[in-house]
């Protein structure tokens, strides 16, 4: 299972209708940020037990205290939060503090010596390497305790920035890094409202363009994500209007992303869903088509999804 690919269980900046917060799947048991694990993955979600995260936010920690009590009963080893010290720190103050949610990193699994959580602080630039994968915290700009990732798996990488303004940590690290085929950066306002973005260090497109000036490479694959769900139509609109140069794509919740090809594949998880079987009902539709017609489509492809 994603032996070569991450899947984005999350590709935006908050919540909607069909629209999801920032988490990435790097393997069966490893996320980065919590933002969409439950939702994203359903019951394989009991199988997630190292979370790396870019910083502690709202909409990248929410589904934390969640992932926890579902499976808590059933759990053999903690889930171990790998982050920055005031990450680590701004979750223990903040939200496992007994007010908010139990301290978990207090409580014991069932029958079990071993805590529920496990607190592990990392540093930035320094890799960390498991059986299908390495990583390496890159700093950003974004808060004090804000952190991208490269994630490599053999001799391919993709840099995950996670929430940024600009930065040149990220540039410098894209121009070294030769492993690296894939850049996934945030975007989270149109062009027009760069000030909120610049007060709240996010980027807008017109930014991005200017800081892609910094690259010095033009063999990267670049995707875009964070998206706010407010702007998600207009800064869709502005990629098509504005971007020739490079290419850039944007990102949706369950595309499977491959390092090797840097090309986007859609999630298994998205075309065996109702919405993925409706919508290629409808596709085809006229108007001169009558409701019944339609009704009776509609219950051929409920009998494919049970």
């Amino acid at each position: 299972m994603l032996e070569k690919s991450i899947r984005i269980l999350g590709a935006y900046g908050g919540k909607g209708v069909d629209i999801n917060n920032t988490s990435i799947q790097i393997d069966k048991h490893t996320t980065i940020d919590a933002g969409n694990i439950l939702k994203g993955i359903g019951k394989d979600a009991k199988y997630i037990n190292k979370i790396f995260l870019t910083h502690s936010h709202l909409d990248h920690i929410v589904d934390i205290p969640f992932l926890i009590d579902s499976f808590f009963e059933n759990r053999e080893i903690p889930i171990k939060i790998y982050a920055l010290k005031e990450t680590i720190i701004h979750l223990k103050k903040h939200l496992f503090n007994w007010d908010i949610w139990p301290d978990f990193s207090q409580i014991n699994l069932i029958n079990k010596k071993l805590k529920a959580i496990e607190f592990i602080e990392i540093k930035v630039n320094k890799t960390m390497k498991f059986d299908d994968f390495s990583i390496k915290a890159i700093k950003t700009n974004h808060t004090i305790s804000s952190c991208g990732y490269v994630i490599k798996k053999k001799n391919n990488a993709i840099f995950f920035t996670a929430d940024t303004y600009k930065c040149n940590t990220i540039w410098e690290e894209l121009n070294l890094n030769k492993y690296i085929k894939t850049l996934i950066i945030d975007v989270s306002f149109p062009s027009r409202l760069s000030n909120i973005a610049k007060k709240s260090n996010h980027l807008t497109l017109k930014d991005l363009l200017k800081e892609l000036e910094k690259s010095k490479r033009d063999d990267v694959c670049i995707y875009i994500n964070h998206l706010k769900p407010s702007y998600v139509k207009e800064i869709k609109k502005e990629v098509e209007e504005l971007n020739s140069k490079y290419n850039i794509q944007l990102l949706n919740d369950g595309d499977i992303l491959n390092l090797e090809t840097t090309k986007k594949e859609q999630s298994l998880i998205y075309e065996n869903s109702t919405k993925y079987h409706l919508k290629k009902i409808f596709e085809n539709i006229t108007s001169k088509e009558d409701f019944d017609k339609i009704i009776q489509k509609v219950q051929k492809e409920k009998e494919k999804i049970k």
